[in-house]
């Protein structure tokens, strides 16, 4: 039984998230949200294969999960009153906060009224990623060692999270309560979107930025959408 897990600083008084140590054996007695942050797909021992790839997430129950990597685990997120979630101590509105408005990046700025609010920030070590997870070329395909932080947003219903693609990490958002929207654009206008990528709890998106070997990320014009009241997880990954 895993007796070495961390409960994280953006759990609230329902939504209760957890990180377990390398190589646990974690018995799930409850549905509970999964995210494999690794490298290294989760083998979940069933009779018939089934595996969590590496960078996804899923909703289990019944079974015991052994992973030589570190597993997020999120219960209670069905129950959590999300009204408000913003307010709660911790929390910062993105307009708030100079750095985190201008971590959108290039192109129009961040609108500072924007109702999207993050949780407290988790540093969760060092994860090694292959370079077929990295989008890198040839010429540079090594693995690359990265600084793994990890964060909750928040929106209310019908948010815009406004069209941006300057990142200087990888990224990848589970859908933890609510349903919400990844879309991507040709230019930062709405009207040139060109995939809809629904999220619902327990869904990861792939990711979609190129690493060119030189240290720089490359993503599309990009935007989350709330279509109910939302939270998602951010999973970050920083050079070293």
């Amino acid at each position: 039984m895993a007796l070495t897990e961390t409960v994280l600083a953006f759990s609230t008084r329902t939504l209760r998230a957890r990180l377990t140590a390398p190589g646990d054996e974690t018995p799930l007695r409850e549905e509970t949200l999964v995210v494999n942050p690794t490298a290294l797909p989760l083998d979940l021992g069933t009779d018939q294969p089934s595996l969590v790839p590496a960078l996804r997430s899923a909703v289990l129950n019944r079974v015991t999960l052994r992973h030589p990597g570190p597993l997020l685990l999120f219960t209670g997120w069905e129950q959590e009153d999300l009204t408000d979630l913003g307010a709660r101590e911790g929390w910062l509105r993105i307009g708030d906060d100079p750095s985190l408005a201008a971590g959108a990046g290039e192109g129009a700025p961040f609108p500072a009224h924007t109702p999207l609010w993050r949780s407290p920030v988790e540093q969760l070590g060092t994860v090694t990623l292959p370079p077929e997870l990295l989008g890198t070329p040839s010429a540079a395909r090594t693995a690359v060692p990265l600084r793994l932080q990890a964060n909750l947003w928040y929106a209310p219903a019908g948010t815009d999270c406004h069209i941006h693609r300057k990142h200087e990490f990888l990224e990848v958002h589970t859908q933890i309560a609510g349903r919400g929207r990844m879309q991507k654009f040709h230019a930062q206008d709405a009207a040139t979107r060109y995939q809809d990528l629904a999220l619902e709890p327990g869904a990861t998106h792939a990711p979609f930025c190129a690493h060119d070997g030189t240290g720089a990320w490359h993503y599309p014009w990009h935007r989350y959408w709330s279509d109910t009241d939302c939270v998602w997880l951010a999973l970050e990954y920083h050079p070293c």
